[in-house]
């Protein structure tokens, strides 16, 4: 059976973040995590609906992650402080040879656009001579020199327009990144919230976070992208609900066409699941 190594997660105030967009899709493709895009997407930054890298975990599905050891946190602490002299100097390579391999593209195509305009610049070479009053018939212009001139006049590229990369990621591995667990106090509510996101993970759903629906989660039949969600789940503490609170989640639930579940533990530590649905008309007396 294939195993994959576990996907480095980068803590940062905390928080669990993913820059890397292949160990992103095997997060969400492979282990059902959806996350939240939380940064812009790369071929349309303008478009606020579309979210891009990098993707941010809730404490909750970072802690699921970390005790089924599919991710490890990196704690990138040590950044604050100056690089040592070898990765100073990789970096300086690094960058010698994205200048160079500019050089090099950047006089392709200038040759390249040479090439295709050189019958332009013969003919206006020719005009000008005409103009200054040398006979047609004592104009010889030699194609190759001309295009060798025009090589020459290419200039070259200097380092102050060198275009920057930017990663999203250190580019090379550190070994002096200490790897350390995450601990995070969670209230009651939290530890029985995460619980129920196990059990519910463990029987196959997608799951979100429910608060733009008023619930705790949302359940998916498959990956968000391609579904929408069939319930809202609603965690109580213990078996006591308001009855205006009931009503409205259920009414809620209704207009957007989903069904409303109620999820606790009952005493002995089993989780249990209620459903509910408006099965009739509400009329009064």
């Amino acid at each position: 059976m294939e195993t994959n190594p576990p996907i480095s997660i980068k803590l940062i105030n905390n928080r669990g973040f993913i820059f890397n967009a292949n160990d992103y899709m095997t997060l969400r493709r492979k282990h059902r995590i959806a996350a939240v895009l939380m940064g812009c997407c790369v071929n349309n930054p303008r478009n606020t609906s579309i979210g891009g890298l990098p993707a941010v975990l809730s404490q909750i599905e970072l802690k699921f992650l970390l005790e089924r050891q599919l991710v490890t946190l990196e704690d990138n602490s040590l950044l604050k402080h100056a690089p040592i002299e070898e990765t100073v100097q990789k970096y300086r390579d690094f960058t010698e040879k994205q200048y160079q391999e500019q050089k090099t593209i950047l006089k392709e195509k200038r040759v390249q656009e040479v090439e295709q305009n050189l019958q332009q610049i013969i003919r206006g070479k020719k005009k000008k001579m005409l103009k200054s009053g040398v006979k047609e018939e004592n104009i010889d212009l030699d194609e190759d020199q001309i295009f060798q001139e025009e090589i020459q006049k290419i200039p070259q590229l200097t380092k102050e327009y060198l275009l920057v990369q930017t990663p999203k990621e250190h580019p090379w591995p550190r070994d002096d990144y200490p790897l350390r667990l995450h601990e995070s106090a969670f209230t009651p509510r939290e530890s029985l919230k995460y619980r129920i996101f196990a059990d519910l993970y463990d029987r196959g759903y997608f799951l979100t976070s429910g608060s733009t629906f008023g619930g705790d989660f949302l359940l998916y039949p498959g990956d968000p992208i391609l579904f929408h969600a069939s319930h809202v789940v609603h965690v109580l503490l213990d078996h006591r609900v308001d009855s205006r609170h009931f009503t409205a989640c259920n009414r809620l639930c209704v207009g957007v066409k989903k069904s409303c579940v109620f999820a606790l533990e009952d005493s002995s530590g089993k989780i249990i699941y209620y459903t509910s649905r408006w099965d009739a008309e509400f009329r009064p007396e």
